[in-house]
Parts: C-alpha cells; sequence; structure tokens
C-alpha cells in the first residue's frame, strides 16, 4: 500500500473544502448568467436569433463571469468549512491537542492559493478568446450592425511587425486623427505619427506628422518632419471594427506589447497598465478574500455554541465583499487618472484585506 506525503488534517481539510468551492462556483456562475440570460431569450423570442447563437454566446459569458465570482466562491467556501468544524468542535479539539492556529489554516491558504492560479489561468487563456469571440458574434449575428460612423482609440496589428493606433476614425469621411504607426523593419524600430490620415482604398495619406527612428537602446537616432507621406496598408479600413480588441479580450502578452508600442509614441497608457495589472490582481483576490474569512471565522467562532458570532461573521463577510468591489472601483480609478501609482490603483483592496486578516489571524494565534 503507497502511503501519501500529505499529512492526514491537510487531506481532510483540502477535501472539506473543495467541494464548497465548486458548488459556490456553479451557483454564482448561475446568478450571474440571469442577467445576460433574459437578455438572450428576448432576442430569440422577439428578434428572431437562432436558438444555436443564442446559447453560444451563453457559454462564451460563463468564463468571464465564473473568474469573477473566483473570490466569493472561495470566501464561501473558507467560512462554510471553518463554521462547520467549529460546530463540531473540532477546531475545539485540535486547539487542545497543541494544533496551532496558522497550522490548521495552512491547507486553506494553500488552497486558496491554487484557486488564485486557477482563476489567473482562465483569465489569461481562456476568458480573452471567449469575450472576443462573443463581442463579434453579438455585432455580427445579433445586432447586425455596420461599422460604425466614428471610432475612438483603434489598436491593431498588420502583416508582420508593423502596429497602428488610432484615436479616432470618421468612416463616413474617410479622416482619422492622431495616428501612431510603429515598424519593426530593419534593426532599428521606426515610430511614425501624423496629426490627420485620409485612406484610398488601402492608400493612406499621412498629414503633418514625424518618423522617429530608434537605436537598440532606445535613443533617437534620426528624427524629421513631414507634410504628406503616402503608405500602403494592406486591409481594408472596416476591418479594424471587427479585429479590434479591447483589453478585456487580451492576454498579458499582447495587452503588454500593445502598451510598449503606444508607450514609443508618447500615448497615455495609464488605463491600459490599470487593467494588465487587473488581471493578476482579480484572481489574487480568491487569497484575500480566503485570509477575510479566516479572521473573522477564528475571531468571533470558536464553538458550536457562538451561533451569534457564526451570524455576526457571515454579516461582516457580506459587507466586505461589498466594499472591496467599491475599493477597487475607486483605486482603479485614481490609478487611470494618475493620481495614485498604478501598482496601489490596482492591488490596494487585496493589499489591505490581506493585510487585517493576517494581522487578526497572527493576534489569535499568540494571544492568551
Amino acid at each position: 500500500m503507497v502511503r501519501t506525503s500529505v499529512p492526514i488534517l491537510d487531506r481532510y481539510i483540502i477535501k472539506e473544502i473543495s467541494g464548497p468551492f465548486f458548488f459556490a462556483v456553479c451557483g454564482f456562475v448561475m446568478i450571474g448568467i440571469v442577467d445576460i440570460l433574459f437578455t438572450l431569450i428576448d432576442l430569440f423570442i422577439n428578434n428572431g436569433v437562432p436558438f444555436l447563437v443564442v446559447l453560444r454566446l451563453l457559454i462564451y459569458k460563463i468564463p468571464a463571469i465564473m473568474v469573477l465570482f473566483f473570490p466569493m466562491a472561495t470566501l464561501f467556501s473558507v467560512m462554510l468549512t471553518l463554521i462547520r468544524m467549529a460546530k463540531d468542535n473540532e477546531i475545539t479539539v485540535l486547539r487542545a491537542s497543541g494544533v496551532n492556529v496558522l497550522r490548521i489554516i495552512l491547507p486553506f491558504i494553500v488552497m486558496a492559493v491554487f484557486f488564485s492560479f486557477l482563476s489567473f489561468a482562465i483569465n489569461e487563456k481562456l476568458v480573452p478568446w471567449t469575450n472576443h469571440v462573443s463581442n463579434n458574434l453579438i455585432r455580427k449575428a445579433v445586432l447586425k450592425t455596420p461599422p460604425p460612423d466614428v471610432a475612438e482609440n483603434i489598436f491593431f496589428r498588420e502583416s508582420g511587425d508593423r502596429y497602428f493606433y488610432v484615436k479616432k476614425i470618421d468612416s463616413k469621411n474617410n479622416r482619422m486623427l492622431n495616428i501612431l504607426i510603429y515598424e519593426l523593419l530593419s534593426s532599428y524600430p521606426r515610430v511614425i505619427t501624423a496629426q490627420e490620415a485620409r485612406w484610398n482604398m488601402k492608400t493612406w495619406k499621412l498629414i503633418n506628422g514625424k518618423v522617429h527612428k530608434y537605436g537598440d537602446d532606445g535613443v533617437i537616432k534620426y528624427e524629421a518632419d513631414f507634410a504628406e507621406m503616402e503608405i500602403h496598408v494592406d486591409r481594408d479600413v472596416e476591418s479594424f471594427f471587427t479585429e479590434q480588441k479591447t483589453p478585456k479580450e487580451m492576454g498579458s502578452d499582447e495587452l503588454r506589447q500593445q502598451i510598449g508600442t503606444l508607450d514609443k509614441g508618447g500615448i497615455n497608457t495609464n488605463s491600459l497598465k490599470i487593467e494588465l495589472s487587473m488581471k493578476k490582481s482579480i484572481p489574487a483576490a480568491s487569497l484575500s478574500f480566503a485570509i477575510i474569512g479566516m479572521s473573522l471565522c477564528i475571531l468571533f467562532v470558536s464553538s458550536s455554541k457562538d451561533w451569534w458570532g457564526v451570524i455576526f461573521s457571515v454579516l461582516i463577510a457580506l459587507l466586505a465583499v461589498g466594499f472591496y468591489f467599491f475599493l477597487m472601483a475607486t483605486f482603479r480609478s485614481l490609478g487611470r487618472a494618475g493620481e495614485v501609482p498604478l501598482f496601489l490603483g490596482a492591488w490596494t483592496p487585496n493589499l489591505l484585506f490581506s493585510t487585517l486578516g493576517l494581522g487578526a489571524i497572527f493576534y489569535k494565534a499568540y494571544s492568551r
């Protein structure tokens, strides 16, 4: 018989927390798709959208909803397990046997880290693709709308190492404003900026711009002004609308590449940098929520008779969830506006929750 190296206590807690977590994820996803479901059913019945299209849209939206609810599912599973252990006096027995509080919560921390990595993997690999496909499907099959007359902040990559950023496109008048073109045509990258551009088929006429060539050390080697410059682009302008991606439709590498290109042209990328940081901070919220859940149970639920402690800890946990998302929205806006450093704009809620939770846990672990 092969023995596992995982201690019995750890295996027991991991088993106890896994079931409630996946049950909570399924439950929260069902709640999250209710609003979408009403809209999709209306499209199916009143707009004549095929049922298979509606079903595909519903399936494509599930990964993004699931990642958003991972932290709450972690909080639910951690608190449910600890409250159940306290109710059955298991925590009391463990403490009486000399097991420290920190040792009891160790498997909870390990599982919370695992849930955070799982959330990050889904958010990095699956969610961008499903978001992009579903948005295009809504535009093509559901809304059936043509490209808008005016679009803003268009970023795309042409064949090869050529990247375009356009602040505004007026497709009705064949006019573009504030263009940035980043090219890697030789050993030195070249950046072209123009105040305006007009296009005829696949020929662009750039107006009032500059050409910069950079060395490998990032220093400008060549700079020149131009009144007009013509370039050839292999793609139609209409394709920009269907292939344009938002930050939620890009993985970290693609978004980081876009930020680097725009930084070269002097474009403010604070909003994109915040979105990049939040691709890690939102999955990491599972760990922060687990710490808060553990601290509340350890502080207020110590035995099967602490029913008021159970009620109080659950109420505080619900308020903490709302406060977390309030902080996330607030600091995200402050970071985008440049009022706080970008790191704090994305990570302040996690840092605050983790610090408060760990402080309470260590206090309980070493208090008499």
